[in-house]
């Protein structure tokens, strides 16, 4: 008597990765996307392709499988250090860096508009001084631009 044994297998690929917040290890990880196929089988051994299982993510830490749509999740940013927040900002303005590129970085970190402005005025205070080209604003210790090398005018100019 001869037993054929036939039947269906899936095997998986890895198509992509990155890092994504886990809802089983309650924090950021490393994931691979895979992409799972079935395969007619004849003796446990995959032939060919029969048709496209879908795609996962799979935990590099846990090993845990889930939907794609998880890695619409935002990643939790760490909460900044607000003292060595506020120091880097006084250091960076009174080195010459524009006020307006320091707002843009620190809502390009999350801060809301008003609390970066805020965070600026606690750094360096009310006083700016403006390049009479490009009218970037700067710290008042600060003598030239930084975009175009012109002498800087104080708000009272």
């Amino acid at each position: 008597m001869l037993f054929i044994v036939f039947g269906t297998k899936t095997k998986t690929e890895d198509v992509g990765g990155g890092e994504f917040y886990c809802p089983s290890c309650q924090t950021r990880r490393k994931f691979t996307r895979k992409r799972a196929k079935n395969y007619f089988a004849l003796y446990f051994v995959a032939l060919f392709p029969l048709n496209e299982a879908g795609e996962f993510i799979e935990c590099q830490h846990c090993g845990r499988s889930y939907n794609p749509e998880v890695l619409k999740q935002k990643l939790s940013k760490p909460q900044p250090d607000v003292a060595r927040l506020l120091q880097n900002v006084k250091t960076r303005l009174e080195n010459g860096y524009p006020v307006e590129y320091m707002v843009r970085d620190l809502t390009d970190d999350g801060l809301d508009l008003d609390v970066a402005r805020n965070t600026i005025e606690m750094a360096i205070g009310k006083q700016r001084k403006t390049c009479p080209d490009c009218d970037l604003t700067y710290a008042p210790n600060v003598m030239g631009c930084a975009d175009c090398d012109r002498a800087l005018r104080s708000a009272q100019e």
